[in-house]
């Protein structure tokens, strides 16, 4: 269950956005997109710095917050079908209320800001290969030719059984799909993103004893939330 949406007002950080054609337009683009997950780096985004769009996604309305506790994100992306027998009340009232872009899987006329994800135009471009909303959003991401891209807490690693497996997996694909155009990846110290703890072959029994640890540790996971 979601939290209840804590009271807001708009960050000046956030771009001018208009919704034009089905499609987000920014009265001065951005070079650089900073995306996030639950993971302790959250904190350490880019809050206050102009030079970077700030993508939400899910329930995260009250963790997107600068320091001042204004809301800061210039696009939402919330990639589950709009209906109650899938999301919360919370998530509802987030959906119709969303002051900024909200990508959706389906048309959602509730709220003038909701706009339909380019799956499709995605899919057939580049890759049909997507496991979750991280994913969605470094390849759209990559489409509109963001030159640097940030991915602060996005800790699959130590999630659920889903995380660290197919979720992890293609998000690090679409990472170093992106780095191989030439798209810089900054990730925070600390986060263990497009990492491996010790070379294979060459760290043999370090290596082999901290993967036959973390596979083994998928026992006691969660498959999902």
């Amino acid at each position: 269950m979601s939290r209840p949406i804590a009271p807001y007002e708009l960050s000046p950080s956030n771009a001018e956005t208009v919704i034009r054609d089905g499609k987000v337009i920014l009265s001065t683009p951005r070079k650089k997109v900073a995306i996030t997950g639950a993971g302790k780096s959250l904190r350490r985004l880019p809050w206050l710095d102009r030079d970077y769009e700030i993508w939400g996604l899910n329930n995260f309305w009250n963790a997107m917050r600068d320091p001042q506790g204004r809301l800061r994100a210039d696009r939402w992306f919330e990639l589950h079908p709009p209906t109650e027998d899938i999301q919360d009340e919370f998530d509802m009232q987030w959906l119709r209320e969303c002051p900024v872009p909200i990508y959706t899987t389906e048309p959602f006329d509730k709220n003038p800001n909701a706009v339909v994800f380019p799956l499709q135009e995605l899919s057939i471009k580049y890759r049909d290969y997507f496991s979750c909303t991280f994913a969605y959003q470094i390849a759209l991401a990559i489409d509109e030719g963001f030159e640097e891209i940030a991915v602060h807490g996005l800790e699959l690693v130590h999630g659920t059984q889903r995380e660290a497996t197919v979720e992890r997996a293609c998000v690090d694909w679409w990472l170093g799909y992106a780095e191989g155009l030439g798209i810089t990846i900054d990730i925070p110290t600390g986060d263990h993103v497009l990492k491996h703890w010790a070379r294979y072959g060459f760290d043999y029994w370090q290596e082999a004893n901290i993967v036959r640890q973390y596979v083994g540790s998928f026992v006691d996971r969660k498959v999902a939330e």
